[in-house]
């Protein structure tokens, strides 16, 4: 099995991080400390689910989510 490569961009700095391959968006997140319901991972525009599969050479966006009244 080999590793998927990506590129994250998190709190506006972009680094190459290599998972699993067959690895999810919540993996990525799990390895990074970063909690699935407090973070939205987008590829382009658009978001992506936490059950989705890594593809080598992606590159994501991770956005901290507000919330609050």
């Amino acid at each position: 099995m080999s590793d998927v490569v990506l590129t994250v961009e998190v709190d506006r700095k972009a680094k190459e991080i290599r998972l699993p391959e067959g690895s999810t968006v919540e993996t990525m997140l799990d390895s990074l400390g970063l909690y699935p319901d407090a973070h939205i991972v987008v590829r382009g525009k658009v978001p992506v689910p936490v059950d989705a599969p890594l593809q080598n050479g992606e590159i994501l966006r991770i956005v901290k989510v507000a919330s609050g009244g």
